[in-house]
C-alpha cells in the first residue's frame, strides 16, 4: 500500500471513530488529524474538507452488500452482524452512527438519505405485499432499538446475554414486528 493510501485510510479510520463517538458537529478536524497522526491540511488534500470526510466515512459505514444481496436472507444477515460484534465494536456500529448523526442539523439529511439509498430502498423492493415499507420500518426499528438497549442503555436481560441468546431475542423481536398488520382501526388491549 502506498503512503498516500495509508494516510487516507488512517484519516478515514480516525474520522469514523470520532464522528461515530461524538457526532459530526462535535468533532474538529484537528481531533481527527491528531488521532490519525497526520497534518490537518491532509484532510483537505485527500477529502476536500470535513463534510466530504464525513460523507466518505458514512458511505463506508453503510456499505453492507451482504444485507442487500438477493441471495441472502436480510434477517439472518442482520442478526449475524449484530450478534457477532463484540462489546467494543458497538461504539463504531451503524446504529451508533445513526444515533449520533441522524438528527445533526448539518448532516442529518445526508445520513437519512444515504441510509435510504444504500439499505432501505434495496431492501424495500424485496419486501412482500403492499405493506413492504411498513415492514421494513419495523425491521430497522427492532435492529436499532435492540442495539441501543444492549450497547448504550445496557438493559438487563439484553446487555449481559451471550451472542446465541441475543440472536434468539433479535429473531423473536423481528418476527413479531414483521407480523404486525396495518389496519384502519387502532386496537387497544
Amino acid at each position: 500500500m502506498r503512503n498516500s493510501d495509508k494516510t487516507r485510510e488512517k484519516l478515514l479510520s480516525a474520522a469514523t471513530e470520532v464522528f461515530w463517538d461524538q457526532g459530526y458537529s462535535n468533532t474538529s478536524l484537528r481531533q481527527i488529524a491528531r488521532m490519525a497522526d497526520v497534518d490537518v491540511a491532509l484532510i483537505s488534500r485527500y477529502f476536500g474538507g470535513k463534510l466530504k470526510l464525513f460523507e466518505a466515512a458514512l458511505t463506508a459505514g453503510l456499505y453492507w452488500p451482504e444485507l442487500i444481496d438477493p441471495d441472502n436472507d436480510p434477517i439472518k444477515v442482520a442478526i449475524a452482524k449484530y450478534t457477532a460484534s463484540s462489546s467494543e465494536d458497538h461504539k463504531f456500529s451503524i446504529t451508533r452512527m445513526i444515533v449520533m448523526n441522524a438528527s445533526d442539523p448539518q448532516v442529518g439529511d445526508m445520513v437519512r438519505q444515504t441510509l435510504f439509498d444504500t439499505l432501505v430502498a434495496p431492501l424495500e423492493s424485496r419486501m412482500d405485499g403492499e405493506h413492504g415499507a411498513a415492514q421494513l420500518a419495523m425491521f430497522f426499528s427492532v435492529i436499532i432499538g435492540a442495539s441501543v438497549a444492549r450497547h448504550s442503555l445496557l438493559m438487563p436481560g439484553m446487555a449481559e446475554v451471550d451472542a446465541d441468546t441475543h440472536a434468539r431475542q433479535l429473531r423473536y423481536l423481528i418476527d413479531a414486528a414483521l407480523q404486525f398488520e396495518i389496519s384502519e382501526e387502532p386496537t387497544v388491549p
